[in-house]
């Protein structure tokens, strides 16, 4: 079971499609996702036999979603539904996030 470290390897993208029926399309937007990632560790702390070093590759975890980013007079808010593809068991996942203040 991972637990913190000093390598991260993240990445992402976004397909950004207009949503329906809304008439000005600056201030909201719709997109699909797909996420990667995993943090890695180039040293063992002392007692954790069950600690692995280095960049492993096949134990990035994926996810894909869908997204909605609205830009309102608080400041832009973004809700977003996500699920694993790959979750592995003790990982610990959310569904549903909500975001205040990302940079639209």
């Amino acid at each position: 079971l991972p637990f913190g470290g000093n390598i991260k390897v993240a990445g992402g993208a976004e397909v950004i499609f207009p949503l329906p029926f809304v008439q000005d399309q600056r201030s909201m937007r719709t997109v699909l996702f797909a996420d990667f990632g995993n943090v890695y560790t180039d040293t063992c702390l002392r007692g954790n036999p069950n600690c692995t070093t280095g960049v492993d590759l096949g134990d990035l975890r994926y996810s894909v979603g869908v997204g909605l980013n609205w830009l309102t007079a608080l400041g832009p808010l973004g809700f977003s539904l996500g699920v694993p593809l790959n979750k592995q068991s003790g990982d610990k996942t959310q569904v549903f996030q909500f975001t205040l203040g990302q940079t639209f």
